[in-house]
Formats: structure tokens, sequence, C-alpha cells
């Protein structure tokens, strides 16, 4: 997966953009507040249909426009395709490979990107909604028919979930109980298989790291361990009645992550955290391949908390991932430059000198 060229017009700062990414690594440089991160952002926005920095996608039209477009020229194995987004306020419209589409999956599953941001640590110190996202890309792209599982488990959920807010009867509850068993079944089949697989390809990465070669992760289902969902839903019948909603299932589950069997929390610091999660987003990209399907690695600031030996040993990690990548900093003597064939674009003020 690679991008062939890339437009950005009147996105965040920046106006009018038009670059030819090299298939490997691809230098951004810039002061702060130049417009490094918004590009990232604009890619990113290919691949999510939305932006890692924030959900108010209005916010990303420059100001003084009535529109931003993002247009992307994509290699992909022998296939070559285009992605284009454009949002007007309220409103955003994608097209891919010449039709325009309305779900997000679509895209996601055409165009792989990850991102590794300074914000990398909350998916080991904040809540599980983070490690679940985390964990359900991936599952998404490797075992087939995921997504439609997911849906299956959330409609009955959110139908569930309303019979229990309009205080149905039992019998209009526990019809949604079969449908939502079942899904969610598939669904944690689906998650386990997946991180066990994921395993196999993290200790390549997790070893450069010495402190971090003990890691660890086993997967919470989101109910009692050793009883069956069905079971488990009849017993908590009465407290779900009480509380208006399903407390406990797939929705609920989460990834426990220890270093010599210490919660990763209390034992790592925040810069080996950040460490640890963009080893574990590299491997996912690894195991992708297993499905002819590469990423696109967006790395928004390099852990400034790395000493160079760090950081050089991260960088070599990511040039062994065979991705394309796109890198901002503030100077290239951040970087450990060679000889190997590279974009270098510096940003001023919302405008992009290509320099190599």
């Amino acid at each position: 997966m690679a991008i062939c060229s890339l437009e950005v017009q009147h996105f965040r700062n920046l106006k009018d953009i038009h670059i030819r990414p090299q298939p490997g690594f691809n230098y951004i440089i810039g002061p702060n507040g130049s417009g490094k991160s918004s590009l990232l952002e604009a890619i990113y926005c290919l691949g999510r249909g939305k932006s890692f920095r924030t959900h108010k996608t209005n916010r990303l039209i420059c100001e003084g426009c009535s529109s931003f477009t993002v247009l992307a020229h994509v290699k992909q194995l022998n296939r070559q395709f285009t992605i284009g987004m454009q949002r007007e306020r309220g409103k955003s419209s994608i097209k891919l490979a010449g039709r325009y589409i309305t779900r997000s999956s679509e895209l996601t599953q055409a165009f792989p990107v990850a991102v590794l941001e300074p914000g990398l640590h909350r998916l080991i110190e904040e809540g599980p909604e983070y490690r679940r996202k985390f964990l359900d890309w991936g599952v998404f792209h490797v075992e087939h028919g995921f997504h439609q599982i997911w849906n299956n488990y959330r409609r009955a959920l959110a139908q569930r979930n309303a019979a229990l807010r309009s205080r149905s009867p039992r019998a209009a509850i526990t019809n949604w109980d079969r449908e939502l068993v079942q899904a969610a079944c598939h669904l944690d089949q689906a998650r386990q298989h997946y991180l066990k697989n994921l395993m196999n390809y993290v200790p390549a990465y997790s070893q450069k790291f010495g402190d971090l070669s003990a890691v660890r992760i086993t997967y919470q289902q989101g109910w009692r361990e050793g009883e069956t969902y069905a079971d488990y839903l009849a017993t908590q019948y009465d407290s779900d009645r009480e509380r208006g909603f399903t407390q406990f299932g797939p929705h609920r589950a989460d990834l426990r992550i220890r270093i010599q069997g210490v919660d990763a929390r209390e034992y790592l610091s925040r810069g080996q955290q950040k460490i640890l999660v963009a080893l574990l987003v590299l491997a996912q990209c690894e195991q992708m391949k297993t499905q002819n399907t590469s990423v696109v690695v967006l790395v928004d600031d390099l852990p400034s908390e790395l000493d160079m030996e760090k950081r050089n040993i991260l960088m070599q990690s990511l040039k062994e991932s065979g991705a394309q990548i796109f890198l901002t900093g503030t100077d290239t003597s951040l970087f450990p430059l060679d000889n190997t064939a590279h974009g270098m674009f510096h940003v001023e003020q919302g405008k992009i000198h290509i320099t190599r």
C-alpha cells in the first residue's frame, strides 16, 4: 500500500498542497504550528473518514473557506485507485475508486492507515474503549466477516437496551437474548483468535527493547469467566432491568497488558508506554501482511522522551515494517537519515517545499 500522489485543499491551514510521496519514508519537517500534523490528519481522513485529533470535522475546514478536499492516488499490489474526501459544513462525501460510498468500513478496508501520535500512552493508561478500538481495528482486517458480526451484536444490544429502558415485559427483553448471545459468542471467538495470533508477531518487535520483552496481553471477555453469556444474562436480568441497560458483554471487553506480571500502567514510564503501543501497532501491520494488505503508517512527533539509541531502534523497526511511512519533526537532526530513498517535505505556514 502506498500513496503515489496526494492533494490537499483548504484543510486546516493547508491551502493547496500537491506532493508525490516515496513508497518508504517521508519526512514532514517544519516548526510547530506550520501544518505538519494537519498533513497527517488529512491522510488519516482518507482511511477512517475522520480525524485523529478532533471529532468535529467542520473544524478541519480552513478558516474563511466553505469546504476542504483531500485526494490520493493509491497503489495496492497490482491495483491502483483514487480516494477522495470532501467536507462541506455539516456534510461529507467520500469517493472510492470512482464511486461514492456511505459506509466507513469500505474506506477502512480499502485504505488501512495507522497513526502513532503523542497520545499513544492512552491505550495503556486510560479506559477499555481505547484497547477495544485497537483490538477491533486489527480483527476487522484479519478475521473475515468480523464487521457483520460486530454489527449484529450492536443491533441486538441496542434492541435489548431499548426494551430494558421502556420497562417492556420480560419476554420482550429476553426475546433479543438469543440473537445477542449468538453474536456475542462469534465476536468473542474472533477477538480471542486474533489476539492469540497477534502475539506471535509481538516478540520480534518487543525483544528489541529489553524492558519490554516480557510483555503479556490477555483478553477479558466482558463478563464473568467460566460462565456462558446466556447464563450470565439470565443471572443479571434483574440488575439490567433496574439500570435500564445491558451491563456486561463484549461491549465491556478489555485487554490486560502486563510486564513481568505487573500492570503496564504501573511498570512503565510514559515514554516506555508509547514505545510499547507503537510496537503493538507495528505487529498488527506485520500480521496484516498475511492478508496481502499493507498499512500506511503516520508518525506524528516521534516520542520526545526517547534517547537517540531508542529512537534509532524504533526507526529501524518502522523501516523493517515495509510500510509507507510519514513522519513529522521540527528538524531533520531528529531522524537517523541514510542513503535510502526518501521524501523530504518542509512545511511553512501551510505551504510545502519539496527538497528531495
